[in-house]
């Protein structure tokens, strides 16, 4: 007699591989997820951290535009998607010349943490 259909070891082979299938497809969906959230981050990081550079850079120089001190402000991203904790100070480093420190920190993400150092100076003194 001929029998027709798959046998029981034919059919757990078939489910042991479809299985694993699945298994790696869900780990590469999880990976995807991880790097995307880590990107957005990153990314709302940079957007957040040159804005307040470019602020402070704005800023007139001395006393009245940037008097020395230390600072902290929480903004939210241009996108409107984070909150960033902004900390930056402002030391006068010589008659013509000041350093701004600026750290952005993403919150839930110390981590992440982003630093800058800005020379800010009147003047370079060049004559022509």
């Amino acid at each position: 007699m001929k029998q027709r259909g798959f046998s029981l070891i034919e059919i757990l082979i078939s489910m042991a591989l479809v299985l694993l299938l699945l298994v790696g497809t869900a780990e590469l969906i999880t990976m995807s997820i991880w790097a995307k959230r880590k990107g957005d981050v990153t990314a709302g990081l940079v957007r957040s951290f040159c804005s307040r550079a470019e602020s402070l850079k704005s800023l007139a120089f001395g006393p009245q535009g940037l008097p020395a001190g230390d600072y902290a402000e929480t903004a939210r991203d241009e996108g409107g998607r984070g909150l960033f904790l902004h900390e930056w100070t402002v030391e006068d480093a010589g008659e013509r010349s000041q350093r701004v420190r600026l750290r952005v920190t993403p919150a839930g993400h110390p981590e992440s943490a982003a630093s800058l150092t800005l020379w800010i100076s009147k003047g370079l003194g060049f004559r022509p």
